[in-house]
Formats: structure tokens, C-alpha cells, sequence
């Protein structure tokens, strides 16, 4: 689910990269539907860029290093991070300002959101998905100049949609913080979460 959802985020282009390509599966997506001229394919770990290498053949370029550094030169069109932590996302793109970028951090999204806006990015898609029980944020970024609230950097910035998976987290988060000890912190948390709640119901 999680994959099927950036992929439908791919717009047909140029160049396009997988950083961290693992197994190749978004890759091949991409691939059987033509709609990168260009696939490249980077992991560090010399065994998944085989398995990507098996899968894909000839019809991507193969690259084994970290993040965007054994591309040197190369600049994708459009670029995906996926599956790994929020710093080890925003080491990858320090200091660097791509055309367009899709990135699912497995955790401390607050600060990559805050972080990268003000690096230079705007945020354009931003996401809640399902995906065997876990959530997912699924975050589409441009160059360009934009300002987030506070809830937009916690929620993401269109959680005044109220989509179905972020509505689930929304709930299960509640549910789960209702059972800790009232800290500051907690009390914060659901604070935040009655705010996001009141903008839902004033919008139905």
C-alpha cells in the first residue's frame, strides 16, 4: 500500500531515483509504466542493489554508496527517500536543493517537515497511509517558500482534510495517550489533538 501510494505520486519524467532502492520494487513500478526515461537505482548495501539488479536488469542504472553521493553529478527529476529514519533523511539531503522529492520518514517527521521548509522546500502532498497495521506520512516537497503552524509541522500540512488513515492515527494516538500518566508533555499532545478535532468539525 505504502509503495502503491508514492508511486501514484510519480509524475512521468526524465530522471528518476530511488535512494535506498532496496528490493527495486518502486523501481520496476515505475519501470513497467514507463514513465521515467531514466531510472536510477542507489542503495548502500551491495546485496539489495543485487536484488534490485535481478529484478530490473537493464532498465536501470545501479549506483552503491550513501544517499545521493554516488550520483556525483547526476540530478534526478524527481527523487524518492523512503523507509528510513527522519535524520538519516535529512543527512541526504543537506545542503541540497533537488527538483522534486517524495519522502517517507519512519519517524521524527515534525522536525523533517520544519527542517526542510526551511531549507528551501514547500511542501505540495503530504499524507497519511495504512500499511499492514502501521502508519505511514508520505510527504511530496518542491523548491519553493512556505510557512507551517505548529499543528501543520505535528499533523502535516493538510491534516484539515481529515482523510480516512490519518483520521485511524488521529484516534489511536488519543486512545493511547489517555492511558499514560497526564505529563506536560501528554497534556501538550492532546491539546494539539482537541485543536485539530475543532478545525475537522468546524469544516463538515
Amino acid at each position: 500500500m505504502r509503495l502503491k501510494e508514492i508511486f501514484a505520486l510519480i509524475e512521468r519524467t526524465k530522471i528518476f531515483a530511488d535512494i535506498g532502492c532496496d528490493h527495486g520494487l518502486l523501481c520496476k513500478m515505475v519501470a513497467d509504466s514507463d514513465k521515467a526515461e531514466r531510472i536510477i537505482a542507489t542503495d548502500i548495501s551491495e546485496a539489495c542493489l543485487n536484488k534490485a539488479k535481478l529484478m530490473l536488469g537493464d532498465r536501470a542504472e545501479y549506483f552503491l554508496g550513501d544517499g545521493l553521493e554516488p550520483l556525483k553529478d547526476i540530478i534526478p527529476n524527481i527523487t524518492v527517500i523512503s523507509g528510513m529514519g527522519g535524520n538519516t533523511i535529512l543527512h541526504i539531503l543537506e545542503n541540497r536543493l533537488l527538483p522534486e522529492i517524495i519522502i517517507s520518514p519512519q519517524n521524527d517527521v515534525y522536525k523533517v517537515r520544519d527542517k526542510l521548509v526551511s531549507n528551501g522546500y514547500k511542501i505540495i502532498e503530504d499524507k497519511v497511509v495504512s500499511d499492514n497495521n502501521k502508519f505511514y506520512d508520505i510527504i511530496k516537497l518542491v523548491p519553493g517558500k512556505q510557512n507551517l503552524t505548529e499543528l501543520q509541522k505535528t499533523f502535516g500540512v493538510f491534516y484539515f482534510r481529515g482523510e480516512g488513515a490519518f483520521m485511524q492515527r488521529l484516534f489511536q494516538t488519543k486512545q493511547k495517550i489517555l492511558t499514560y500518566k497526564l505529563t506536560k508533555e501528554n497534556e501538550k499532545k492532546l491539546q494539539e489533538i482537541s485543536e485539530v478535532e475543532k478545525c475537522l468539525k468546524s469544516k463538515m
